[in-house]
């Protein structure tokens, strides 16, 4: 069982919020393997995988945050998108969405890779990028359906590395 009163990050959170991670069937996010890469950093195709929640606006349909266990649902956000075009439909109230709202790239950070391959650290930056809702509480579509076509995105698209921004 979790101790969750011994967590000093989560100290600001309710009372009930506590008790229901208390009994969370939390994973074990254990690697059961490591991979080794077999190319340079500078030579990588790089993508992001963000749990904020964003859709192109007005072109993709929105997260349904009424789904009780959470959205297992994704979107693909290109790399050259603008800020403006991103909306968010993260699920959680724990935290404060105005970071997110004001600037989106806090949580899909796409310039900063951009930048990256321009200045040569990496080698590239994928032209699809994932976006999943956070606070999916249910994980068994996510596990049996969602990871499995993310991870035969990146396989089309070559990604030697994919950079996990939790939300």
């Amino acid at each position: 069982m979790l101790s969750i009163n011994k967590i000093a990050k989560l100290s600001h959170v309710s009372y009930e919020v506590k008790k229901f991670l208390q009994f969370y069937p939390w994973k074990n996010c254990k690697p059961s393997f490591s991979y080794q890469l077999k190319k340079q950093l500078n030579e990588c195709k790089v993508a992001i995988v963000s749990s904020a929640g964003f859709i192109v606006n007005k072109k993709q349909k929105p997260f349904d945050t009424n789904i009780k266990f959470g959205d297992a649902s994704y979107r693909i956000i290109p790399p050259n998108i603008k800020s403006h075009y991103l909306r968010e439909y993260q699920k959680s109230n724990e935290f404060d969405h105005a970071g997110i709202v004001n600037d989106p790239f806090s949580a899909i950070p796409l310039p900063h890779l951009i930048d990256l391959a321009n200045e040569g650290i990496i080698g590239s930056v994928s032209e699809r990028h994932i976006s999943l809702m956070g606070a999916t509480i249910n994980t068994s579509k996510l596990l049996k359906k969602t990871i499995p076509d993310i991870i035969n995105i990146f396989k089309t698209d070559e990604v030697d590395i994919a950079l996990f921004i939790p939300v």
